[in-house]
């Protein structure tokens, strides 16, 4: 559910604390400075590339928690995962201001944010995901938003131009695990691609390769995904012996075949819980929610059952 600035009964807040200065927090402060928010900025300990930045931006960096978040409508964590828990601390005694949220859009782990939301007052902890690419999108780039407070947090946004979709019944750390999974396919295509152009560019082959690669383009995404699901586990064992034939091939270039390696154990685990042959579950569609309904609770079944039965009889004996 994303919630326009048109809909928004809130003016959008006008005393914004950014804890965490890199690239992110620049891209933010740029375009909240230019709507004419007030905007200071919080780190416990900057370094020299932080407050020169917070110098070329003509703000004052607070490394005092008190200085930083009292009379704050709003904060914007863009701290490290690791720090985000000591912020939402040093920050959450202060935040004192009616309506105010604490909104953490850090790498935290979903767990550490559920410890955060237990500092803050009722509804005033969201997680706020970033959902794409800062760089390209700017300001604007998707953010999902969990917990009681993510649709205060875009009613607050939205009129300066953010993009908050919320994530309805749902808690803090919600949003950050969904992008935790996505993370899955979107940094594994980097490995992949940065893998495969390295081997292309090992061989004289890159721009042959990059000539020859558009009909990937012919197809969206989604489309490209259900086709891999439909035929993962039926083609395993061909492309099992595909894969071994590349490592073969590969392997004395000078470039380690890490990703390639793990594709072909992705096979591999595929060939051996279902067989060289298998065929999917009976009324399988070709495309659509129905072709995931079918076939991914009977893979994931396959692979708990072979995980418990290896699961290592050592875990279960009692400690002497």
């Amino acid at each position: 559910m994303n919630i326009p600035s048109s809909t928004s009964p809130f003016t959008p807040p006008r005393n914004i604390t950014i804890a965490g200065f890199g690239d992110v927090g620049q891209v933010y402060a740029q375009a909240l400075l230019e709507q004419g928010v007030q905007l200071r900025l919080y780190h416990p300990a900057p370094g020299t590339r932080t407050l020169q930045a917070a110098a070329r931006f003509g703000l004052r960096l607070h490394t005092e928690p008190a200085e930083a978040f009292a009379d704050c409508d709003l904060v914007l964590n863009l701290a490290p995962g690791p720090q985000a828990l000591p912020v939402a601390s040093a920050a959450a005694p202060h935040l004192k201001t009616p309506g105010a949220l604490f909104a953490d859009l850090s790498s935290a782990a979903p767990d550490d944010m559920r410890t955060a939301a237990g500092l803050f007052e009722g509804s005033g902890y969201v997680d706020a995901a970033i959902m794409g690419a800062v760089s390209i999108h700017g300001h604007r780039t998707p953010l999902l938003a969990s917990g009681a407070g993510a649709a205060s947090l875009a009613e607050r946004l939205s009129p300066l131009g953010f993009v908050v979709d919320v994530l309805p019944e749902s808690r803090p750390g919600d949003a950050t695990a969904l992008k935790l999974v996505r993370s899955v396919l979107t940094k594994g295509m980097d490995g992949v691609i940065t893998e495969c152009l390295l081997v292309a560019e090992a061989l004289g082959l890159r721009q042959t390769l990059l000539a020859n690669i558009g009909d990937l383009d012919r197809s969206t995404l989604t489309e490209l995904m259900a086709m891999f699901i439909r035929t993962h586990a039926p083609h395993a064992q061909r492309r099992l012996h595909e894969m071994e034939t590349v490592e073969a091939t590969l392997k004395d270039l000078g470039v380690p075949l890490i990703v390639t390696s793990a594709v072909r154990q992705r096979f591999a685990r595929t060939v051996a819980l279902h067989g060289a042959n298998p065929q999917l579950p009976e009324g399988t569609p070709a495309q659509g929610a129905g072709l995931y309904d079918r076939v991914l609770p009977w893979m994931l079944q396959a692979e708990r059952a072979a995980s418990t039965a290896e699961t290592p009889n050592h875990l279960f004996k009692e400690t002497p």
